[in-house]
């Protein structure tokens, strides 16, 4: 490739942005998870979580969503909504496109494998620095709570911390969104993205389906091993698993299947979509464990 070729592909890179981590259902599911696990050992920071979004910008969102809700229900129905609020509000002034990825070259050629692109890093650091400071405006802390959540869940997608560059998509396949798939003979065309986004997805509504996906992840957790004390180094860790993920299990037998046209999408194999949902349950289960503890952490108990 020449040098011209490797600045349009660099900036491509920068450029991408991956349309969503998880749909609702999931990144829902995330926040009842993590709402189950502080119910049980903090109860302390539900309630101060509750307190703080109500100095969120946004509230009237979540009133509108909580109605008719009370007790126990409506504050894990609350964490739910937190934790997909920033893909609610896309578009919006309050939205932040690249704080959703931090990208990585995993497979293929391997010139480009080291720099990583997307701002899920700074999000998470700027985000955790502001929801820690009890001077700072609680609206402003709020929002930083939401994205914390957010971003917690979107760094356990394979696909929203490594993609692939080749001689099939030479400027990367901007983490499969440029790539399409079938997960059946009958199914219509889709990327390769939101296959991954809503692998673990049930049939139901959103509510419902990630009720029924925290309760898979409950019945059998996930193991998670005892985090760094160091929040932004534990994190660090979370993109550093889903890049393997990325590497050994969403991309190596998918490589022929992905094309770069609807038209010519390939077939994935039942035993790679079977893999898929196990690995994507179990991902979104930790996230929800680390975030409880990650929110245990932030507002301790008094």
């Amino acid at each position: 490739m020449s040098r011209i070729g490797w600045c349009l592909a660099w900036l491509s890179i920068v450029a991408a942005t991956p349309a969503f981590a998880w749909r609702s259902q999931g990144h829902m599911a995330t926040g009842l998870i993590a709402y189950d696990r502080l119910a049980v050992r903090d109860p302390f920071a539900i309630a101060a979580i509750d307190a703080l979004i109500a100095q969120h910008p946004d509230r009237a969102r979540f009133d509108v969503a909580l109605a008719g809700l009370a007790g126990a229900e409506r504050e894990r129905r609350l964490f739910a909504l937190i934790a997909r609020w920033p893909d609610d509000i896309r578009g919006t002034p309050y939205d932040h496109p690249h704080w959703h990825h931090q990208l990585r070259v995993v497979v293929g050629w391997s010139i480009l494998r080291g720099p990583r692109f997307g701002a899920a890093d700074h999000a998470f650091r700027r985000n955790l620095k502001l929801l820690r400071d009890p001077g700072a405006d609680p609206a402003q802390r709020a929002i930083a709570l939401c994205w914390l959540f957010h971003i917690t869940g979107d760094m356990h997608q394979p696909l929203h911390a490594g993609h692939r560059m080749d001689g099939r998509f030479p400027l990367t396949d901007y983490a499969g969104t440029k790539g399409w798939v079938r997960r059946s003979a009958d199914a219509a065309p889709e990327t390769l993205h939101h296959f991954w986004d809503t692998a673990a997805d049930r049939a139901e509504e959103e509510v419902a389906g990630a009720d029924a996906i925290a309760a898979a992840v409950e019945a059998d957790p996930p193991a998670v091993e005892e985090e760094d004390a160091d929040l932004v180094a534990a994190y660090r860790s979370w993109v550093k698993e889903s890049e393997r993920a990325a590497a050994d299990t969403a991309y190596p037998d998918v490589m022929d299947a992905e094309a770069r046209s609807p038209e010519k999408a390939g077939l994935l194999s039942q035993d790679y979509v079977a893999r898929a949902r196990s690995l994507a349950e179990r991902r979104i289960g930790q996230a929800g464990e680390r975030l409880g503890d990650l929110l245990a952490a932030v507002f301790p108990r008094g």
